[in-house]
């Protein structure tokens, strides 16, 4: 039997063996294609960025079979992992602080990645020293506790402000969050160091109460501004405890240029000359007078040679290196802190303690000594509070015009010397404890030890 098929005809036979060969060309295209996917698979995606330290991904070897081979599950799930990782480092990483912003490139970001398994990690390690390295010389200073007082004398403390420096494993953890999540920044908070004198250190004093307090006045822009912040710079948060004795001198130390102070004007031999850490004599006074009003005891003072208007008069003290001295003694059971502040044009001293005793100026008198000299005799009145006792005791000063003793001499040596090898006759000035009148032709010398009076 025939089948019409559109023009021509064929038999049965030729139907099926045209079927068959058509089967065969087919199976041998689909064995061919698989053959080609099979060697297209032992190609390696492209990470040579990745750090060494990572392992090298291989794919399943091609095997003789017609049947291609399959990459495992755990080393495709590896390999998009090691893709993820180089596409995260590739954005670099950024850090921002309160220091600024730093970039870390691509290259150093690569050094922090690593691979467990399927499990990306971060090597904690170089991470540190690549902080170490881009913030190593950063450092931002925070603040000390600040005190004051209120209305009715209670100790009212401002908080701290650590020290930031970096880095501390916070850090670390804040980057290797962000990293795990896919972020390519992160702001640090670097990491807070305690100042010595904090919330804890003033709790830990004891004190409660403003005890002492004196402030006074200066001409702001001058030189000796520098030196009275200085020396109160020095002296601000000092601790005194019961029965010690505290030297101003011994504790700022020889004024110098080193150590922050410049020259303005001081006194020597009576005389006004310039000289370096000149002015610090308005902290000394300033200082006398809180402790004055404290109650505490004085070990060692003196007031100036020449009076000063900004001064309280008789109740004031100058230093100089070697001597005289500021020295005082803390007498009552607690200890008792020394705050200084400043302003361009005053200089603050309070001290603040436990409330023990009161002191108040309660008298003062003059006298004349010699010539041109006048010596101040002040009075102050304690008030023990455990005890409603009232003691006294005075405090002594002597002043004198600038340039002379009180006998009415010449107090500056340097203007009495006689050079004995020189040819020119030279008169002295009668005023010269030297001075020996022209019908005289013996002459003489006089020496003395010089004393610098920080005015």
């Amino acid at each position: 039997m025939f089948k019409r098929q559109g023009q021509r005809w064929s038999s049965p036979s030729k139907a099926r063996w045209r079927a068959i060969f058509i089967t065969f060309v087919v199976l041998a295209a689909v064995v061919f294609s698989l053959t080609l996917i099979s060697a297209g698979s032992g190609e390696k995606p492209h990470i040579s960025s990745l750090p060494l330290a990572l392992p090298v991904l291989t794919t399943s070897s091609v095997v003789k079979e017609p049947a291609p081979t399959t990459t495992t599950v755990s080393q495709t799930d590896r390999l998009q992992v090691v893709i993820d990782l180089n596409n995260l480092a590739s954005k670099g990483f950024l850090t921002l602080s309160v220091a600024g912003p730093i970039v870390f490139f691509p290259d150093e970001v690569r050094t922090w990645l690593q691979l467990d398994g399927t499990t990306p990690g971060f090597d904690e390690q170089t991470i540190k020293s690549s902080l170490d390295r881009a913030y190593g010389e950063v450092y931002i200073e925070g603040s000390d506790v600040w005190l004051n007082a209120s209305e009715d004398g209670l100790l009212e403390v401002s908080e701290d402000l650590p020290d930031r420096i970096c880095c501390s494993q916070d850090d670390i953890n804040l980057i290797t969050t962000a990293l795990s999540q896919g972020k390519s920044h992160v702001t640090l908070e670097l990491s807070p160091v305690d100042r010595d004198r904090d919330t804890e250190w003033i709790n830990s004093t004891g004190a409660t109460h403003l005890v002492g307090e004196f402030t006074t006045y200066y001409p702001s822009g001058r030189p000796r501004v520098t030196n009275i912040h200085r020396i109160a710079e020095l002296t601000r948060g000092v601790v005194i405890e019961p029965e010690q004795t505290f030297s101003l001198n011994e504790h700022v130390g020889e004024r110098t240029l080193e150590n922050g102070f410049v020259a303005d004007g001081a006194i020597v031999h009576g005389v006004l000359v310039q000289a370096v850490g000149g002015g610090i004599s308005q902290f000394a006074t300033t200082l006398f007078n809180a402790v004055f009003f404290a109650g505490l005891d004085f070990e060692e003072y003196k007031s100036h040679s020449i009076y000063f208007r900004r001064y309280p008069y008789g109740r004031e003290a100058t230093i100089s290196w070697g001597w005289p001295d500021l020295e005082f003694t803390n007498i009552t059971p607690y200890p008792v802190v020394i705050w200084t502040s400043v302003t361009p044009d005053s200089v603050t001293v309070q001290f603040y303690s436990q409330p023990w005793v009161i002191g108040e100026q309660t008298g003062q008198t003059s006298r004349s000594v010699g010539e041109e000299c006048t010596a101040v005799t002040t009075e102050r009145s304690r008030t023990w509070l455990d005890t409603g006792e009232i003691t006294i005791d005075y405090f002594q000063a002597q002043y004198r015009p600038e340039g002379l003793n009180c006998d009415g001499t010449l107090s500056d040596p340097t203007a009495c010397i006689i050079d004995e090898e020189s040819e020119e006759l030279v008169e002295l000035d009668p005023r010269c404890p030297n001075y020996v009148p022209a019908s005289t032709t013996t002459t003489t010398t006089t020496t003395t030890t010089t004393t610098t009076e920080a005015n």
